[in-house]
C-alpha cells in the first residue's frame, strides 16, 4: 500500500548541484530525457549524453531555462553490460535511467553522492513522501541504485532490467528499498508543496 510506504519513508531525498536550484523552482524536478528536450538539445546532442556513457558532468545553457546539469553516471559498457538482464544493451538501460527522476530513502546515501563531487557543489533537497504520494505521481521502488555499478564482481548481484523498479502500490511488505524513481517530471505547483524546509 502506497501510504504503507509513506509511513515507512516519510521523507524522500534527492541531489543536485545547488545552481540548478532556480531552475527546479522554476521547471519542476525533471528527468534527464525531459531537461535535454526542454534546452532544445539536438536530437543527435540527445543520443550522445542519453543513451551513451557519461564520464564527466554535462553543463546545459539555455537563453530563457537558465543553468543545468547532468550527471556524470560511470556506467562504461564493459563493466555495466554483464549487470544487465538478457535482452538489454548498455544504450538501451541508459536511455530507460534516463527517463527516471531519483530519490534516495537514505539522507545517508544522498549525502554520500553530495559529497563524491567536490568541485560542484550540491546540496540534498528533502520531500515529503506523503504529498507526492496524494498527487498521484507513479513512484516506484528498487533495490539497488539503478543508475551506477555496484564494486561486486560482474554476475554477482542483482541484474539491471526494466522491471527493477516496482511501483510502490506493488511493493511486499519491508521489501528492500535503496532508491526511488519517478517517470518524467514532478511539476513545479507539485514540487513547492513536497519540498520540506
Amino acid at each position: 500500500m502506497s501510504e504503507d510506504f509513506a509511513a515507512r519513508f516519510p521523507i524522500l531525498f534527492h541531489t543536485t548541484p545547488a545552481a540548478a536550484l532556480p531552475s527546479i523552482l522554476r521547471h519542476g524536478l525533471v528527468s534527464a530525457e525531459t531537461l535535454c528536450r526542454l534546452f532544445g538539445l539536438a536530437e543527435a546532442d540527445q543520443h550522445a549524453v542519453l543513451r551513451k556513457n557519461r564520464a564527466t558532468w554535462i553543463e546545459l545553457y539555455h537563453p530563457q531555462h537558465g543553468r543545468a546539469w547532468l550527471r556524470r553516471q560511470l556506467m562504461p559498457d564493459r563493466g555495466l553490460t554483464p549487470r544487465l538482464g538478457p535482452g538489454l544493451t548498455p544504450e538501451l538501460w541508459r536511455a530507460f535511467i534516463n527517463r527516471l527522476v531519483f530519490f534516495w530513502v537514505s539522507r545517508r546515501d544522498a549525502d554520500r553522492l553530495a559529497a563524491a563531487d567536490p568541485d560542484l557543489p550540491q546540496i540534498v533537497l528533502r520531500l515529503d513522501t506523503a504529498v507526492l504520494i496524494e498527487a498521484g505521481l507513479a513512484l516506484t521502488a528498487a533495490p539497488v541504485n539503478g543508475g551506477a555499478i555496484d564494486r561486486r564482481p560482474a554476475g554477482s548481484g542483482l541484474r539491471r532490467g526494466l522491471d527493477l523498479y516496482t511501483p510502490i502500490a506493488q511493493l511486499p511488505p519491508r521489501a528492500r528499498v535503496r532508491e526511488v524513481a519517478l517517470p518524467g517530471t514532478i511539476p513545479p505547483a507539485i514540487l513547492s508543496r513536497a519540498l520540506l524546509p
